[in-house]
């Protein structure tokens, strides 16, 4: 084992489930990847594109930008009630839904460099605008653990959307790799919350928010339904993609930061063996980053998978001690204040067009 780790490193069909419940109640890192990075610029066009687009459509002194949680100014009255996500995959969601309609001014809670909201805090500004909510959309499933506590400060009649209710789960990854006198969180035994990433359950997601939607503005039910629909025919579309993948790249084993593509992975038949993280935001410990390695080596582990907030120094010290390539793998949890419509599905096949070139052969 090299000096480096001794020395350590830095601190810190269309299947529909049954309706959930209603119940009142860092600058982020470039995401291009550092491995066969396919380039962000049909992104980065389509979103300057949208936004010249936007401003020609929009009435004098109007403005395409965030404004205060990154309201998503789209066709929105400024007026309509206000619906608050609290995680950006779900912003992305409930934008979609909303468009076309605009009933709901749809902001996002947290910022949207954000990522995995696991450590957010809201500000006092976040806190005051919520108490001009009626309704939140949330991820569920523990992902936004401030949620609990901000919510306390909406009025009493605030619904909240579960975007994860009814949606299949796998048991969260911590706890695949365990050293002694490392952190052993709770969320080994609950379930993971990055159902988002896998097209199959964003769909499932997506119509649990519409649902929700429905219920708050029972004239757009329709609107609702039909926006539902033209998202789930983009999601079965990426299924394919992934199963295409899966017949020609499965088999792979890699090591992730943390458990934000544990359901991709099972999509595309990758096989995790550990994560670099022993909980969320902890930092690996040198004995970790040492069996880390061993496990590397003795199971030919493919590659090193990080979201775009995860370590890269210390993962580019584990890639240098076992040569095997790490690589940026954008899980949508964060992105521009004002991404285009398809942002998600365009996120997600630039995913494949990486793992494609990480995994270029049949492993099995």
């Amino acid at each position: 084992m090299s000096a480096s780790f001794r020395a350590g490193g830095p601190a810190g069909g269309e299947t529909r489930p049954a309706p959930g419940p209603l119940s009142p109640s860092r600058p982020a890192p470039s995401p291009s990847l550092r491995v066969g990075a396919p380039p962000r610029s049909r992104a980065s066009l389509a979103i300057l594109s949208l936004l010249f687009v936007a401003s020609l459509a929009l009435p004098p002194g109007s403005a395409v930008g965030p404004a205060g949680l990154a309201a998503q100014v789209d066709d929105t009255d400024p007026q309509a009630p206000r619906l608050a996500a609290a995680s950006y995959p779900v912003w992305l969601f409930a934008r979609w839904l909303n468009h076309g309609r605009g009933a709901f001014a749809v902001e996002l809670m947290t910022r949207p460099e954000t990522g995995c909201p696991h450590e957010f805090n809201p500000q006092p500004r976040d806190l005051e605008r919520l108490t001009q909510t009626r309704t939140v959309v949330k991820n569920g499933l523990g992902l936004e653990i401030f949620l609990d506590r901000a919510i306390r400060v909406a009025p009493v009649d605030v619904v909240v959307i579960d975007a994860s209710a009814g949606v299949p789960t796998m048991i969260n990854s911590y706890g695949r790799l365990s050293i002694p006198g490392e952190p052993s969180p709770a969320a080994g035994l609950e379930p993971n919350p990055h159902v988002f990433l896998s097209p199959r359950l964003a769909s499932l997601m997506a119509a649990n928010i519409a649902r929700g939607m429905s219920s708050r503005d029972p004239e757009g039910a329709m609107h609702y339904q039909a926006r539902l629909e033209l998202f789930q025919a983009d999601m079965q579309a990426l299924e394919s993609e992934l199963a295409s993948f899966k017949r020609i790249h499965r088999g792979f084993k890699v090591v992730t930061s943390h458990g934000f593509m544990d359901y991709l992975a099972q999509d595309l038949g990758l096989t995790i063996l550990a994560d670099l993280e022993p909980a969320p935001e902890v930092a690996p410990s040198p004995a970790r980053l040492a069996k880390l390695a061993t496990l590397v080596r003795d199971e030919r582990v493919s590659a090193v998978l990080l979201d775009p907030h995860a370590d890269m120094k210390l993962a580019e010290t584990l890639g240098r001690e076992t040569g095997v390539p790490v690589a940026v793998v954008d899980p949508a949890t964060s992105g521009p204040a004002d991404p285009p419509l398809d942002y998600y599905q365009t996120v997600l096949r630039e995913d494949l067009l990486l793992l494609a070139k990480l995994f270029p052969v049949n492993a099995t």
